[in-house]
């Protein structure tokens, strides 16, 4: 297997973290989406990371990746639930996870990579809007210890503590202890285990 991207974007080190998470080895190629853009869509035709090569194919898009990782290397549900309402709630916790992860790097991109005066501040803070209602969201959807009540890491954790970390890299603004006492305990505790520890955000 081999996973390109580099560690600095949250869908990528999700990634990593699952692939170590379910004793999957592969080589890493640190690929970046914007330095690195006719090599990556070479190997992933949108430009985007993570791309992960396996089996022959490659697959991108952290979600299609880890859904695929998960059926096949995590029959017993030990990561992500595999049936009914308990499933349900899993998915909704990734994808408003991942979804303010999202909105969040809409919103960082336009900060950063336009011209100052082409950056449009209306949809700026629309996005950061989106990104902070789904992180309420998810602060009262949260169980303890972890996510989804169980006494150890699950994928919906790592989705939702490498999203925080990226978040709070680059924002004092969106994701705070003070708004988000919950989800700050969980990031913390998260990034705490060596599993987490292992692929820093670099």
């Amino acid at each position: 297997m081999i996973l390109f991207g580099r560690m600095v974007s949250p869908f990528v080190r999700r990634t990593a973290v699952l692939l170590d998470l379910l004793g999957l080895e592969f080589e890493h190629r640190p690929l970046s989406a914007v330095k690195d853009q006719e090599e990556l869509r070479a190997i992933s035709p949108v430009g985007r990371v993570p791309a992960l090569r396996m089996d022959g194919r490659t697959l991108v898009d952290s979600m299609a990746i880890a859904l695929t990782l998960l059926d096949r290397y995590d029959p017993d549900g030990a990561f992500m639930p595999k049936h009914g309402d308990a499933l349900a709630e899993a998915l909704q916790l990734v994808f408003l996870a991942n979804g303010a992860t999202e909105k969040f790097v809409a919103s960082y991109y336009e900060r950063t990579r336009r011209p100052q005066d082409k950056i449009y501040q209306g949809w700026i803070d629309l996005c950061e809007a989106q990104a902070t209602s789904a992180l309420d969201a998810l602060e009262v959807s949260i169980s303890e210890p972890f996510a989804l009540g169980g006494d150890s890491l699950t994928y919906p954790d790592v989705t939702i503590a490498t999203g925080l970390t990226f978040i709070a890299s680059a924002s004092e603004a969106i994701f705070t202890t003070h708004r988000h006492p919950r989800l700050s305990g969980l990031r913390a505790k998260c990034e705490s285990l060596e599993a987490m520890a292992s692929r820093p955000p670099a």
